[in-house]
């Protein structure tokens, strides 16, 4: 005991190389993963303000992902306020695993499940159909999917942070990460391989080095492929340390955000989205005025085609106050994606007053009469 009656308490010492290993890697990942959350959540109000009339069902997964966001940031803040201050003088070594860490490793594993499935779906349009590309997405996202729950009951088992990647845990965790992988490469290539220009002549091709790396980079789910490999081979080589937590918090982040860039990177019609497949083609422009074609395929099995030409006969020395001719030419088929320049439901009571007053009857003098 000291003069002054204080008694010296063993303080442990713990090396700054050991400090960045441990607690310096889970506050980088939180930090990346918040500022990531606020990116989902600008993504997020981008997609609900532009897209007001898109198809409940991707309204629906745009709110089941922002609110997975929202979950699996909270139990990430709370899991570092534990580390950080609950529990700030016992060694890392000591640490005991959180209810909340797990909570996370099972949401993030629905999040990519989620994620994927979606993306599934939208092989499964983009290939016109074809259903042996997204069952085997889907299947290798539900056998990851299991392999995650399997790695949850372990790791109820294991009290130690620190040796949260050990024995049966980096088994069913590497198997887990090693399905997801898969399938992201799967759905990655074949999303670059289906959208190539060549395969879809009319649509918009991307402009300058940004979009490029948007579209290739983000939006094919290149970028959460990538990260998926960087969890695995940390995982693998590095089961001791926590560095795979860092790509593991941020990739679920990718993973939304490869989602929403893809959902918010679409042109708009009537407040709904348009398949990038089905783009307005800018590269046919005339001196006299716009013309744009845009073409998509049924997916019938006779292979057959909509073609959508928008012509816009305005002269350029026309005067702002003279007519106006306004040419709108459609080709139907029986698969038409319904992103017509008339909507349907329009051209339908148009066409009965029309007729009922004496006047055309056809669609395509319906809308020169209008013009």
């Amino acid at each position: 005991m000291s003069s002054n009656g204080t008694a010296h308490m063993d303080v442990p010492v713990v090396s700054s190389a050991e400090l960045t290993q441990t607690f310096g890697v889970l506050l980088i990942g939180f930090i990346f993963t918040v500022t990531l959350y606020g990116l989902t959540f600008f993504q997020t109000y981008i997609y609900y303000t532009r897209f007001p009339g898109d198809d409940k069902r991707i309204k629906s997964v745009v709110g089941l992902l922002w609110a997975l966001d929202t979950a699996v940031t909270t139990l990430v803040s709370h899991t570092i306020y534990h580390f950080l201050v609950t529990d700030f003088m016992i060694p890392f070594s000591q640490l005991i695993t959180t209810k909340t860490f797990i909570a996370e490793v099972a949401l993030s594993g629905f999040l990519a499940l989620v994620v994927q499935c979606y993306y599934a779906s939208r092989l499964w349009t983009v290939s016109f159909k074809q259903t042996i590309l997204s069952a085997a997405v889907l299947a290798l996202a539900l056998a990851a999917f299991a392999f995650n729950l399997a790695t949850l009951a372990k790791l109820i088992h294991q009290p130690l942070f620190s040796r949260v990647v050990s024995g049966g845990v980096k088994l069913t965790k590497g198997i887990s990460t090693g399905l997801v992988l898969a399938a992201d490469l799967l759905i990655a290539g074949a999303m670059l391989w289906y959208l190539r220009p060549s395969r879809n002549p009319g649509m918009a091709l991307p402009e300058g080095w940004y979009e490029k790396i948007v579209v290739y980079g983000i939006n094919r789910g290149t970028c959460f492929a990538v990260f998926q490999i960087a969890v695995l081979v940390t995982l693998v080589t590095m089961p001791d340390q926590q560095v795979w937590l860092i790509f593991h918090w941020v990739g679920g982040k990718v993973y939304i955000n490869s989602t929403f860039s893809m959902l918010n990177f679409r042109n708009t019609h009537h407040g709904r989205g348009v398949p990038e497949e089905a783009s307005l083609n800018q590269n046919a422009r005339g001196s006299a005025g716009r013309t744009g074609t845009y073409t998509t395929r049924s997916g019938l099995s006779g292979g057959a085609d909509s073609s959508h030409s928008v012509q816009f006969n305005v002269h350029p020395d026309a005067k702002s106050g003279g007519a106006m001719n306004i040419e709108l030419d459609m080709v139907r088929s029986q698969g038409d994606m319904g992103y017509d320049d008339v909507d349907s439901e329009d051209m339908k009571r148009a066409r009965t007053e029309s007729v009922m007053s004496g006047g055309p009857s056809k669609p395509h003098d319906l809308e020169r009469e209008i013009a």
